[in-house]
């Protein structure tokens, strides 16, 4: 018989600051529970930062209130939650360490349109509220268009396109990425060319289309 002896990983102490700075929400965060309770859940990432249990339990009710997870919630056990619920208090554990940047790999995978909605008003409520940066990483234009203020394509390894999302949609490179065009844009497309109208393309929701045709080409 032989054996393989290989050395044992050792931390690297100065990575462990880069890591708190960063959070990355997987497509299916609920995944990652396992602790008997949702407040332990989310108390999990600061006491494993070195927060002190008291430290750690006030960071842990201030992201659930942040985010809207009940009280009540909080002493029973992440696995007797609904899916929405789990995805929140898995987010609410990544929020708990107060990382500066947050990574989203397509959050909305998995959801209905309504989940989608619901799940992207928090992460932009994160936004506004904690002063966080976010990058999305997603092949859903329709959210991309509504949410990002800025638009990085790859292709074959490479960086091929980063600038404004409307440019990106005016012009055809979206086609060389295989990207779908978002829903309001083929409305807005569809409105100029049968009813002669001259929309622009700063209209990221189909309510501000709705709202932008009341206020610009009501009788």
């Amino acid at each position: 018989l032989g054996s393989i002896l290989t050395p044992k990983k050792r931390k690297n102490p100065k990575l462990t600051p880069i890591r708190k700075r960063i959070g990355f929400v997987f497509q299916f965060p609920e995944y990652q529970l396992f602790e008997e309770t949702v407040l332990k859940d989310i108390m999990f990432a600061p006491k494993n930062f070195g927060e002190s249990e008291e430290k750690a339990k006030a960071q842990a009710l201030e992201v659930s209130n942040l985010l809207g997870i009940p009280k009540e919630l909080l002493k029973k056990s992440p696995f007797n939650l609904s899916g929405g619920q789990m995805r929140k208090v898995a987010i609410a554990g990544i929020l708990s360490y107060n990382p500066d940047v947050l990574i989203l790999d397509e959050p909305t995978r998995g959801l209905d349109p309504e989940g989608a909605r619901e799940i992207m008003e928090i992460f932009y409520k994160i936004h506004k509220q904690m002063h966080k940066t976010i990058i999305l990483i997603s092949h859903d234009m329709n959210v991309v268009y509504q949410y990002a203020t800025r638009i990085i394509c790859m292709k074959d390894g490479s960086l091929s396109y980063d600038g404004k999302k409307e440019e990106l949609f005016k012009s055809d490179k979206y086609q060389e990425y295989d990207l779908d065009k978002p829903h309001v844009l083929k409305a807005v497309d569809y409105l100029n060319e049968k009813l002669n109208l001259n929309l622009d393309y700063n209209i990221y929701t189909l309510d501000d289309l709705i709202k932008r045709l009341e206020v610009e080409y009501h009788e």
